[in-house]
């Protein structure tokens, strides 16, 4: 990335480049940290490749609503020049420039297992809750503020990657829950803008407080609300489940949900869809990883997902094994 993107960012916010720390963020995107009348702050620059200005500028309108009226998100802060999203041209790049208030806490998946708790469990539940609440009443100003579909656009549920010929048991499996979610009601209670992406890499949490911040709404679409609820347990049942993995899926999900129903309605007829979404997230993050994976040097999080997993794919077994109505009756 050309100096001269940096010192437009940094006037455009009012810092200094010396002011800003370089973050963990992403294989294309540059992650900074800045501190500013003495509150935190995370700037993103990312390249115009990975996400457009128009998508950008309709994902942090979102991200705006929802932070004005409560949700536990990370609010986007306006440039000096008034704008959510801020654009550098250098030669034949173009990168989207944003910034945020730094979330309280540590990432979820950097949380240890003994640290969580039915409280945060509910806290959880309770954040994606509110988001979806406030998604039934979103309307954006006008097309270009709107996102695409889940199944027009890449994400865990709808992977850009393609199985190839050798896969092909598991490319039937993943056909048929696809064919069977497209039967599916779209009603305002059950389908709107959520976050499709909702892992532990990005929430934050705040043990203490029990705050959690979700943040990077870049694959934000439309689709069922409970794809995020999928997603959670998915992605929860991977990084904190160990050895009896139903036991914990039901102690996450009866917390969780009744955070979640203290927000946003939910009937019984969705959370028994939980295991077709579980379904297709497990067929879509193995159709992502399966090419790459080593198993004797794997990444923590895929180390723990692939092993077995063609099998229990290709002989329909299910991602956890849970009575998914009994979690809606508490304790």
């Amino acid at each position: 990335m050309n100096d001269g993107v940096l010192t437009r960012a940094v006037q455009w916010y009012g810092i200094s480049e010396s002011r800003l720390k370089p973050l963990p963020g992403g294989h294309y995107t540059h992650v900074y940290g800045f501190a500013r009348d003495g509150e935190e702050y995370v700037l993103r620059v990312s390249p115009s490749g990975e996400i457009n200005l128009d998508s950008m500028r309709a994902i942090l309108v979102w991200m705006n609503f929802l932070a004005e009226r409560g949700a536990s998100v990370s609010r986007p802060v306006v440039s000096r020049r008034g704008n959510l999203v801020e654009c550098v041209e250098q030669g034949q790049d173009r990168y989207t420039i944003v910034a945020f208030e730094k979330a309280r806490g540590v990432l979820a998946e950097d949380l240890p297992a003994d640290q969580w708790s039915d409280r945060l469990y509910h806290n959880l539940g309770r954040a994606v809750g509110r988001m979806h609440a406030l998604a039934k009443e979103y309307v954006p100003a006008d097309e270009s503020l709107r996102r695409p579909e889940w199944d027009r656009a890449g994400n865990c549920f709808n992977p850009s990657e393609r199985l190839d010929a050798s896969q092909a048991v598991a490319a039937e499996k993943k056909e048929e829950v696809w064919r069977y979610v497209h039967t599916l009601p779209k009603d305002r209670d059950s389908y709107g803008l959520v976050h499709t992406d909702l892992h532990g890499g990005n929430f934050f949490v705040d043990a203490g407080s029990g705050i959690i911040t979700v943040f990077d709404f870049d694959d934000c679409a439309y689709g069922w609300y409970v794809m995020d609820i999928a997603m959670n347990l998915f992605d929860a049942v991977v990084l904190y489940a160990g050895f009896d993995e139903a036991k914990f899926a039901t102690r996450f999900l009866k917390s969780y949900l009744r955070g979640y129903l203290a927000e946003n309605r939910l009937s019984a007829f969705w959370v028994n869809q939980l295991p077709y979404f579980l379904k297709l997230l497990e067929i879509g993050v193995y159709t992502q990883v399966y090419e790459y994976y080593n198993p004797n040097d794997p990444d923590p999080w895929v180390g723990k997902f692939m092993p077995g997993r063609r099998r229990r794919i290709e002989n329909d077994v299910p991602y956890v094994s849970v009575d998914f109505e009994d979690v809606l009756n508490g304790e």
